[in-house]
């Protein structure tokens, strides 16, 4: 049991600090989410080693994967920073060693690692969709831009097809995955909602003698078929590339204004889902049970 309390303990200070640091300045320390990573992989590297079971190990790795690989697809999107991706990694590293230690056996309806994402977009969905608007009522142009999505035509197929994983559950009468997976179109629209907002409000032009590191670039800069930075390094510039561009800027072969993202406060969001997980399970799951009176 003590190992219980000292992953969740590790992955709650790691998720504190990083709110922290998030909600102050935009930015997670890289020490934070590193030394989180390391020491929950740590962790079951040593569970492993003692239980002589390499499974351990093999089901934290896996889901850290997987985590991390979600949440390099919402960097891609523009939605979450770098920083969130390193915490995403960390608590699927967490949750799936939770996971092989047997800490989520009585979860009934949907794994422990699918409920986190549910709770993520259960507690995520009030607070983006708040944080959002109000950047959409102080910038007007992203509603506009998010209406000239919406009247894309591939968009709109999108949206519609959307709908069919819970047409086909209901009609199979599996009310409770059909609930699930009316999050989906509702997902779909707040991403071409969010992509509005990064590409809008989550922007900003800036001189290249203002860059700092971890800046994430809007655009690729390549010179000469030389990629000097990519808007999908999740690592943000370094000193090096700052130098780099600051010269070439000098030279005149890129402009001295260059633009730079963003991405939502996510961190807390982050934190608040993996508590409503280790200590709830899957709030989904509560809430059709109320419903059904289940």
């Amino acid at each position: 049991m003590f190992v219980i309390y000292l992953i969740i303990g590790i992955s709650l200070i790691s998720l504190i600090l990083g709110s922290i640091f998030d909600l102050k300045s935009g930015e997670i320390p890289e020490v934070i989410s590193r030394t989180f990573i390391f020491l929950i992989f740590l962790l079951a590297f040593i569970e492993s080693i003692a239980d002589s079971n390499p499974s351990i190990l093999l089901e934290s790795l896996g889901i850290g994967i997987i985590y991390f690989l979600f949440g390099y697809i919402m960097f891609y999107l523009g939605e979450w920073g770098g920083g969130d991706v390193k915490l995403l990694s960390g608590i699927g590293l967490s949750l799936g060693l939770l996971g092989a230690e047997g800490y989520f056996d009585e979860m009934e309806v949907f794994p422990y690692f699918v409920s986190y994402f549910i709770n993520m977009a259960i507690v995520s969905s009030p607070y983006v969709i708040i944080y959002s608007f109000i950047l959409g009522l102080i910038n007007t142009e992203v509603f506009e831009k998010f209406k000239n999505d919406l009247r894309n035509f591939l968009m709109l197929v999108a949206i519609m097809a959307s709908f069919l994983p819970s047409i086909m559950a209901n009609s199979l009468g599996l009310r409770e995955i059909a609930l699930l997976y009316l999050m989906i179109p509702f997902l779909l629209i707040l991403s071409i909602y969010l992509r509005a907002v990064e590409k809008v409000a989550l922007q900003k032009e800036i001189n290249v003698n203002d860059l700092k590191e971890g800046d994430i670039v809007a655009n690729d800069i390549i010179i000469n078929n030389k990629k000097i930075a990519l808007r999908r390094n999740i690592e943000g510039l370094t000193r090096e590339q700052i130098s780099e561009i600051q010269k070439l800027a000098k030279k005149g072969e890129i402009s001295e204004v260059i633009r730079i993202r963003w991405g939502i406060k996510f961190a807390p969001i982050l934190l608040f889902s993996y508590l409503l997980t280790v200590l709830v399970g899957d709030f989904l799951e509560i809430i059709v049970r109320i419903v059904v009176g289940s």
